[in-house]
């Protein structure tokens, strides 16, 4: 009986260590899996720009390329380049060039060397080992777009929209081969002694010999224009990919037709062959990669996990791995053998066009296409992500009292959010622009006292609604064009709102009775931003390169200042009112003694022309995007000491 008693308790106790076991298996198993599917947010506060103590965001990509060993992964971007270590994809250095960011990378054959160019029209050549920049190639007359070396590493092709260029690497040596310009991605052939690019001519593909200036030949067949183009790396085969959504392969150097794939259900963007020339990758706007065996055209697999259209494709040198950039700005990593996403890497964020900062100054709201994104402002980490619109966010709001976010966009809708939980609490309609006028939501803002939102569209009107409940209360009518930019004053008795070229006014509003209480000036060029001062009497605007300060008692022009060489589309007072920040389309932010209109700092660092800038509320630090996908935050740590009554 005991032994009976003992055998069952013994084999219960062998269940229950099973059971244990397998759990663990499965939690080990799943954590292995999400911690392979780790998202990572995080930009690394590496050379930081003069000034800035933290930056936000990895810059727009423009192109990924492996190194030939598969050691790295290069991410090109307005920054520089990133370079990542492909097995962990940690980040090992940032690249930089001078004034742009780059568009095009290659490494040479030895993988020692990466060139990169882009908009500045220099080639950089960078030491990959030590991250140090080794030479540099001018002559160019437009942006770059296309780098590639030789396959024995002498040589270096670059091609702009104006020219293609040959560079002898160890001497800097070069010589212009050809007038013409291609914008096909993966377009270049080189080889030690041909370098054929491929154009697109309607709906055939047109190879043109840079060396000898001739035409070789039209490769015809698509039903629609050609959109991108592949050659293989020996140069025997080429792949057009169509907006008939298919791609052809062909032949060369007879340029003999080989067969169609077909599978796509929109245009195709880019392609790219693997190091061995078996396996072509191909990216679309349906969102999709599709991988195909070269030799059968055999369709493999599809990869699905994009939200928009795949822009940008790169396949490890072992044909393991896939590198994928799509819209969605995400850079996903493939497991070429299962189609199974291994690693998602975010943090290269879209051209930025607005923020908004937290009354306490914690947390920066950034719009990234359809999202809003919260990042902390004092690690530079990314908390939440709102989702919820169905187009492009095109401003945001914090609520100066309380722990909501006001969104709005182009699907004309304005979003209220619980930051805390980063769940929607109202969904506000009631903007609705006419047909043939694009529609979106253009500025949105709180009284100070946040108790009523107050909102702009492109259907020429203003919206006050309860911030609460999302009741409509008034509609402010009067404007002719477009409402670009709402500000309430800081006692939250008036409302100033800047209209687009189609109108220009700047008008102010009773916001107790929704009456237009004056026109204060017209603008040709309209006008994008406004700011009041700390008191509420002075009114900063833009006017294309310059900044007008009025007084909105009087209506009196009261100061202009210059400085900027390109339109202004930014404006911010800091709290005290003494300073005020500009910016716009020449990427510097200026900063101006607001009493005597001196300027006493210039900000660089952004690669693009700047969309927002806005002061913290404690005046200590300045935010600002840009269209290079940052944000950056500068420290403004410094005296001020004239008042601003002494403009008067």
């Amino acid at each position: 009986m005991k032994n009976a008693k003992k055998r069952i308790y013994m084999t219960l106790f062998a269940i229950l260590a099973l059971s244990i076991l397998g759990f663990v298996t499965m939690y080990s198993f799943n954590n292995t899996q999400n911690q392979r599917k780790t998202i990572i947010h995080e930009s690394p506060q590496i050379n930081l720009p003069k000034g800035v103590k933290l930056r936000i965001g990895k810059g727009s990509v423009s192109d990924i390329e492996y190194s030939p060993d598969g050691t790295y992964l290069a991410v090109s971007t307005s920054l520089g380049i990133w370079l990542y270590d492909a097995a962990t994809f940690e980040i090992r250095d940032l690249l930089t060039a001078n004034n742009h960011g780059i568009v095009s990378i290659a490494f040479s054959p030895d993988g020692k060397t990466l060139a990169g160019g882009g908009q500045d029209r220099i080639v950089y050549l960078w030491d990959v080992n030590t991250g140090k920049r080794k030479k540099t190639f001018t002559g160019h007359a437009g942006s770059i777009f296309n780098v590639q070396f030789s396959p024995d590493g002498n040589k270096l092709v670059s091609v702009c929209r104006h020219s293609t260029n040959l560079w002898h690497v160890r001497s800097g040596t070069h010589k212009e081969t050809h007038r013409g310009y291609t914008y096909l991605r993966s377009s270049l052939f080189v080889s030690n002694d041909d370098i054929i690019l491929a154009s697109a001519e309607g709906n055939k593909v047109q190879l043109s010999d840079q060396l000898t200036k001739d035409v070789k030949m039209a490769l015809g067949g698509h039903k629609k224009n050609v959109k991108s183009a592949a050659f293989s790396p020996d140069g025997k085969i080429i792949a057009s990919g169509s907006y008939d959504t298919t791609i052809r392969l062909w032949n060369l150097p007879d340029g003999i037709y080989k067969k169609t794939l077909k599978g796509h259900d929109k245009s195709i963007n880019s392609m790219v062959f693997s190091s061995d020339g078996e396996l072509l990758a191909s990216a679309s706007r349906d969102d999709t990669v599709r991988l195909w065996e070269v030799g059968s055209g055999r369709h493999m697999k599809t990869l699905k996990g994009h939200t928009a259209d795949v822009k940008l494709l790169a396949i490890s040198p072992d044909k393991n791995t896939i590198a994928s950039w799509s819209n969605d700005h995400i850079l996903y990593l493939w497991d070429v053998k299962t189609g199974k996403i291994r690693t998602t890497i975010t943090g290269h964020l879209a051209p930025i066009s607005l923020i908004s900062i937290s009354a306490d100054g914690s947390t920066v709201a950034i719009g990234v296409s359809k999202e809003v994104q919260l990042w902390d402002l004092s690690k530079g980490v990314h908390e939440k992500t709102l989702f919820g619109h169905k187009g492009a966010v095109d401003c945001v709001a914090f609520n100066p009292v309380d722990s909501t976010l006001a969104s709005g966009g182009v699907d004309e809708t304005i979003h209220i959010w619980d930051v805390g939980t980063g769940k929607p609490k109202e969904l506000i309609k009631g903007h609705v622009s006419p047909r043939d006028i694009y529609s979106t939501i253009r500025c949105v803002a709180y009284t100070p006292d946040g108790t009523i939102l107050a909102s702009s569209s492109n259907d020429k009107t203003i919206r006050l609604w309860d911030a609460d409940t999302g009741r409509h209360k008034k509609t402010l009518s009067g404007h002719t064009g477009a409402v670009r930019t709402i500000v309430f004053s800081p006692d939250g008795k008036t409302i100033a709102s800047g209209s687009g070229s189609d109108d220009g006014t700047v008008r102010l509003w009773d916001v107790q009775t929704g009456k237009e209480k004056k026109i204060l000036t017209k603008i040709e060029s309209g006008v994008s931003s406004l700011a009041y001062d700390l008191e509420g009497q002075i009114l900063a605007l833009n006017n294309n390169e310059n900044i007008q300060l009025w007084d909105t008692v009087s209506g009196e022009l009261l100061r202009i200042f210059e400085g900027h060489y390109a339109p202004v589309n930014c404006l911010s007072f800091s709290p005290d009112g003494m300073m005020l920040a500009s910016a716009g389309w020449d990427t510097a932010i200026l900063i101006w003694d607001v009493a005597t209109g001196v300027r006493k700092e210039k900000l660089t660092g952004h690669k693009s022309w700047v969309n927002r800038i806005s002061f913290s509320p404690d005046g200590k630090t300045l935010i600002s995007t840009s269209m290079d996908g940052t944000v950056l935050i500068w420290d403004m740590l410094s005296e001020h000491s004239r008042p601003i009554e002494d403009i008067r």
